[in-house]
């Protein structure tokens, strides 16, 4: 064989490696790149049920304290009345029953 024939030839396989790994290397490239992309997609949506979650959770705290606030004025009203209907009693000369809670 020729000099120059054997040279194209191991040239021609060099350039056909080269090919082959570069394509190996662009294909990997893609899977890599596609699963990076499947990870942020999938941090996105768990970032958004967190989201919605956090929202669901701070407007149930928000009527529970609602609540709270309402039943404690309402319990403050009603012992301003006991103190009144105490005082009412006494001032009519009469002694108020009193029992503790236990009894109830």
């Amino acid at each position: 064989m020729d000099a120059g024939v054997i040279i194209a030839v191991i040239s021609g396989l060099v350039g056909l490696a080269s090919a082959a790994y570069t394509a190996r290397s662009a294909s990997r490239t893609s899977v890599a790149k596609t699963e990076a992309d499947e990870r942020v997609a999938l941090r996105q949506i768990e970032a958004g049920a967190y989201e919605r979650a956090r929202q669901v959770y701070e407007g149930t705290l928000g009527r529970m304290q609602s609540e709270i606030d309402r039943q404690a004025a309402q319990i403050n009203t009603l012992q301003r009345q006991v103190s009144r209907l105490s005082r009412q009693v006494r001032d009519a000369g009469l002694v108020p029953a009193t029992s503790s809670e236990d009894d109830t």
